[in-house]
């Protein structure tokens, strides 16, 4: 056996020991017993006569000889002329021996080591150091009861254990392996024979590994949650740490190499182990190591440095000491030669761990590597800022585990963020820029996706990026994910700015456009301006990458109309927000509409033609003005209040002054707007949204008149009869409810309302009065929308039932004088508006069902609002008529026809709403009635088709059930598509067959628990065990709907179970029930199914069940609650 085989290290080093005794200086500090470890078994009285020999020979040897000192040539250096500094340095080092004569305690100085090798550790490094402590068994022995324990630092430790070697290597380094063995979470040891027998550490190893896998552990420390384990990482490596430093101080990493040859030995072995905690906790003290040899390499790399300088010096000299150059090439070979060691550790580290555990099948064990590489590149880019290492930064970025993709992304954005990196990342930047712009796109988590945006965007500050990438990441602006779209908020400013810059020089720069355009007044915000240029950048570039987004087939708006709602913002108001906070110019709305308004139709100037706006560039800066204006109020507003929440006179005046010159300026630009981009329904939509914004109280104050509000209105009125847009309509309607909210203008506001109701019906009227209506069947789908429309914001219960009023204007033939009710019912009972009327006929019916179910709403708020002493009392309606001709409509339509579903949606809403009566006085009890059972496979037959129909989407299995056969009705052919042309199109299709599905099967729950459904005849109970066949089959959003059978959410988040109440004479409970055993979790009061607290639990008493938007109002609640009045109005 060679003695340089590790099997050889323990009789090797004390070998070394006695013979370089008198060669190489003794360290005091490292031989010192430590008096907190006086105890130790391992010390013996010899130890006393070392250090009294070691004291001797310092004393008789060059008093205040440092080791650079020795090592370029001793005392002869010394004396020979130095330069300023060095003698500087040699008075500054004279100083430290007087300092240590006066300890009391080796270990409380140990970490202010003045030799070369050491790396000084701060007071503040030292006293967190000492306080971190995990705690220990009473019983715990060894070294990791010394390096857990309160009181001992670290460096303490180390010195302890350094002694400990010195006297016996074989069993200080068995301590040392137990120790390692012990931070598993295992108690089973090895032995001295053992360490001295380093062949056998695998099978060693193993058959501890085996034994320890017999008690079947389920926790180890380093992973612990528990309190306890709390500092146990970092005590643990900060031990290790600790040593390296010590042995680095001391000399013995170079002249003892058994040290940490033993060491990497038992610990890479065991970081190969097939056992987690073992291979865990050897991995992360492994890479402990490797981080501290990368400080020592720096350290020694940085002396290197500074003594080639001096060395330099010296020969620049008149008089060169060619002693002091001997001793100084001396000290650069020595110096050479110990870096050349510690890189050798550094690349047995990294080869025998690293490369294996990177791709570990433990996420955690990979992000640990990945941490350290990047310490290690970042602390000695001398040897790990190389092509080979940097790879394995670049596949780490498609691990699997979220963590660790997101801690590689954290690591190269560290290299990126020094700018002396970019030279030796370009390589790098070219193999994996492809990987970083995907992450940044597609990933699954929006943490990754958003600090990946961040690196790009210090890529790209580099020159490093594609411009293909740029725009494919500057279109994340349009992202649903508001983190990533803050993330990319300085790269998209950016990248306008460089376009905006370049715009400019076309032009003929900044002092040519000066004089192209004039020097405008700062208040004349219509004349042109520079700054135009830069808005012109900002929605062109948000043009190019819309258009890029809206390559889908052309039904793909339809579905997307379908998906939307009316209170969702666009994608464009999503972007408006982000430009707001990144370009300065977007905050200037006053600028804004001057730009918006003014007319580029003629131009003169070439800077005029480059501000020319397409009708897209229009739509998108009317939403970025939305969001200027909203953003400047909502300032204003926040401004009233300091950081401590306190208001003062001076802040509200300004306050104050703001909300009144922006709602002046408004209202002025307001009209100029409409009146330019009216003609659109796309931009019309957006400058109606901006009267929302408007606060009309304010407006009336100033101008003590309402002939401005009234004008205001009536242009709004305007936009409400001449589209038939549903957005359109749905923010006219929005803006005037706005208007109703101002109790002083309620006035002018019902008038401007009550015109609308005579035009729009007077219309309907006319129009349904002609013999060829039906021609006609545009104009009046129309008219019915539009009163559906008014029917949510305005009580139009008199509308309904009134005849017909008299118009101001001249009639062309006899209208049809019947009521509004009367008209949609008949349109409801037409046989023309059949299934092959056409789609205008489909959606004239559609809205007509909606405008009736309002009615009934605002019946339902009149009776259970408590009338005055003056008034009439009224009679209870009669709403079976309706009920019969919706039921006539689900019988004549296919299951998958959208009338057939909205007249079943319809129908359970209206027998919900009327079971909000149930405990009223007797009165109206007669108004709760159950769905006539006739109608019940029906609802059978459409909630299958449905659910098939998105299992099919959604590549969901569904359980087999007895009544698949229910539903023998044909499926339109648009949903047999095997396959879609486009990913987007087959998702948008997927999202819509959920919503279908989702706004069926909630009016059926709805409806089962008010009792109106399911709850009579020979089939009772069949419809919700139907429903709830594949709760747990179709995701999480119809798994929520169905769980509202079993009952409200408890603080723990499970739900209580619905029980049947029977009520004895006394009305008290005589049994307690519940429907569902196997879902009950008992506790709590059970309530009785569909009472009023038990609706009231379940959340549905304070759910919104109006919306002025066609697809929205389906999934609002209509019935079960009984102080839904005000809110399911919107009024």
């Amino acid at each position: 056996m060679s003695p340089s085989s590790p099997a050889a290290t323990p009789d090797t080093s004390l070998e070394l020991h006695d013979d370089s005794a008198s060669n190489r200086r003794k360290s005091v500090r490292v031989r010192s017993k430590p008096a907190l470890l006086s105890q130790d078994p391992y010390f013996s009285h010899s130890s006393n006569g070392i250090k009294r020999k070691r004291v001797e020979s310092r004393d008789s040897g060059p008093e205040d000889v440092s080791d650079d000192d020795l090592e370029g040539g001793g005392r002869s250096v010394e004396e020979s002329d130095a330069d300023e500094e060095e003698l500087r340095e040699q008075r500054r080092k004279a100083k430290k021996p007087a300092l240590k004569k006066s300890r009391k305690s080796a270990t409380t100085i140990l970490a202010m080591r003045p030799a070369v090798n050491g790396v000084k550790k701060s007071a503040k490094t030292q006293k967190s150091r000492a306080k971190a402590a995990v705690k220990v068994n009473d019983d715990e022995t060894g070294l990791f009861a010394e390096v857990f324990s309160h009181g001992h630092t670290p460096e303490a430790v180390a010195a302890d254990w350094i002694a400990r070697w010195e006297q016996h290597n074989s069993q200080a380094m068995t301590d040392l392996v137990n120790f390692v063995i012990r931070c598993t979470g295992c108690n089973l040891t090895i032995s001295v024979h053992d360490i001295e027998d380093p062949d056998n550490a695998v099978s060693k190893l193993t058959d501890l590994q085996d034994e320890y896998q017999a008690h079947k552990p389920a926790d180890y420390p380093l992973i612990s949650k528990t309190k306890a384990n709390a500092s146990f990482r970092s005590v643990m490596t900060g031990f290790f740490e600790t040593l390296i430093q010590t042995c680095h101080a001391a000399g013995l990493l170079y002249s003892d190499l058994a040290i940490i040859e033993n060491i990497e030995v038992w610990v890479s072995t065991m970081s190969s182990s097939g056992m987690r905690p073992f291979r865990h906790t050897a991995t992360v003290i492994s890479l402990a190591i490797g981080n501290t040899l990368c400080r020592v390499a720096a350290d020694v790399a940085e002396n290197t440095a500074k003594t080639t300088r001096q060395k330099e010096g010296e020969q620049k000299k008149k008089s060169v000491n060619k002693e002091r150059v001997k001793a100084l090439d001396t000290k650069i070979i020595e110096l050479g030669r110990k870096r050349a060691q510690v890189e050798e550790s550094l690349k047995s580290v990294f080869d025998t761990v690293f490369v294996h555990r990177y791709r570990d099948v433990d996420p955690k064990i990979r992000a640990d590597c990945v941490t350290a590489l990047g310490t290690w590149i970042i602390t000695l880019p001398d040897y790990f800022f190389e092509g080979i290492y940097l790879r394995y930064l670049g596949w780490v970025l498609s691990d699997t585990f979220a963590p660790t993709r997101a801690e590689v992304v954290k690591q190269i954005s560290k290299l990126f963020k020094n700018q002396e990196n970019v030279a030796r990342l370009r390589t790098f930047t070219e193999r994996f820029r492809s990987r970083l712009v995907e992450m940044a796109m597609r990933d699954s988590e929006v943490s990754i996706r958003a600090s990946t945006v961040e690196l790009l965007d210090l890529i790209r500050k580099t020159g490093l990026l594609e411009p293909d990438d740029i725009d494919n990441i500057g279109r994340l602006i349009f992202d649903a994910e508001s983190r990533v779209r803050k993330a990319v908020t300085g790269f998209f400013a950016e990248n306008i700015e460089d376009l905006y810059e370049n715009t400019v020089e076309e032009l003929g720069g900044k002092e040519g456009l000066v004089e192209m355009i004039g020097e405008g007044t700062e208040d004349d915000y219509d004349a042109p301006r520079i700054s135009w240029l830069k808005l012109k950048c900002v929605v062109e570039a948000l043009q190019s990458y819309d258009a890029e987004d809206e390559e889908v087939p052309s039904t793909a708006p339809e579905i997307r109309a379908g998906l939307l709602t009316a209170n969702t913002e666009s994608r464009y108001a999503l972007a408006a927000k982000t430009i707001y906070d990144g370009i300065p110019e977007a905050k200037e709305w006053e600028v804004l509409a001057g730009y918006l308004l003014h007319d580029l139709s003629t131009t003169t100037t070439a800077f005029e033609q480059q501000c020319q706006l397409s009708e897209g560039e229009e739509i998108l800066l009317l939403e970025i003005l939305n969001v200027s204006v909203k953003s400047r109020l909502a300032v204003a507003i926040d401004s009233e209040t300091d950081k401590r929440g306190k208001k003062s006179k001076a802040r509200m005046d300004a306050s104050r002054e703001t909300q009144e010159s922006t709602a002046l300026h408004l209202a002025r630009t307001f009209p100029n707007l409409l009146k330019k981009f009216g003609s659109n329904s796309a931009t019309v939509s957006a400058v109606l949204r901006m009267e929302h914004i408007l606060n009309l109280e304010i407006l009336q104050e100033l101008q003590q008149d309402s002939t401005a509000y009234a004008s205001l209105l009536e242009d709004v009125n305007k936009q409400f009869l001449t589209h038939a847009d549903q957005g359109v309509l749905a923010e006219a309607s929005t803006a005037l409810l706005h208007a109703r909210s101002f109790d002083d203008l309620e006035e002018v506001t019902e008038g401007k309302v009550q015109e609308l109701w005579d035009n729009t019906v007077n219309s309907l009227r006319y129009l349904m009065s002609l013999e060829d209506w039906m021609e006609n069947i545009s104009e009046i789908c129309n008219s019915v929308r539009r009163i559906a429309h008014l029917a949510g914001i305005m009580d139009c219960a008199t509308m309904f039932q009134a005849v017909e009023r008299p118009s101001k204007k001249p009639k062309k033939t006899a209208a049809n004088p019947a009521s509004v009710f009367d008209l949609l019912m008949n349109l409801l009972h037409d046989p023309a508006l059949d299934s092959e009327a056409g789609e205008k006929a489909d959606e004239t019916l559609i809205d007509a069902m909606r405008a009736l179910l309002f009615y009934y709403m605002w019946i339902v708020r009149s009776l259970q609002t408590p009338a005055k002493a003056t008034e009439p009392q009224s009679d209870n309606p009669n709403y079976q008529q309706f009920a019969f001709t919706l039921a006539t409509l689900i019988e004549n339509r296919y299951s998958t026809s959208p009338v057939r579903q909205k007249a079943l949606g319809t129908l359970l809403e209206l027998h919900t709403l009327f079971a909000t009566f149930r405990h009223h006085d007797a009165s109206t009890q007669t108004l709760v009635q159950h769905v006539d059972p006739s109608i019940e496979p029906l609802i059978l037959s459409t909630f299958t088709t449905l659910e098939k129909a998105f299992a099919k989407k959604s590549h969901h299995k569904l359980e087999p059930g007895p009544d698949d056969e229910l539903d023998s009705e044909p499926e339109d052919d648009d949903d047999d598509d095997d396959e879609d042309e486009n990913d987007t199109y087959a998702q948008q299709e997927t999202l819509l067959a959920e919503k279908r599905l989702c706004e069926v099967t909630g009016k059926i729950v709805l409806a089962l628990v008010a009792r109106v459904l399911d709850n009579e005849g020979e089939n009772k109970g069949k419809i919700k065990q139907r429903i709830t066949r594949n709760r747990l089959k179709l995701g999480p959003n119809f798994k929520e709907v169905v769980a509202y059978l079993d009952g409200p959410k408890t603080k723990g988040g499970k739900r209580k179970p619905v029980a049947k109440k029977t009520l004895t004479s006394k009305g008290k409970s005589k049994a307690l029930i519940p429907e569902n055993e196997e879902d009950s979790d008992g506790g709590g009061v059970v309530l009785e199914e569909g009472g009023e607290e038990d609706l009231r639990q379940r959340e549905l008493v304070e759910d919104r069940i109006v919306d002025h938007d066609e697809e929205e109002e389906g999934d609002a609640v209509a019935g079960a609650r009984e102080e839904v009045d005000d809110e399911m109005m919107s009024d």
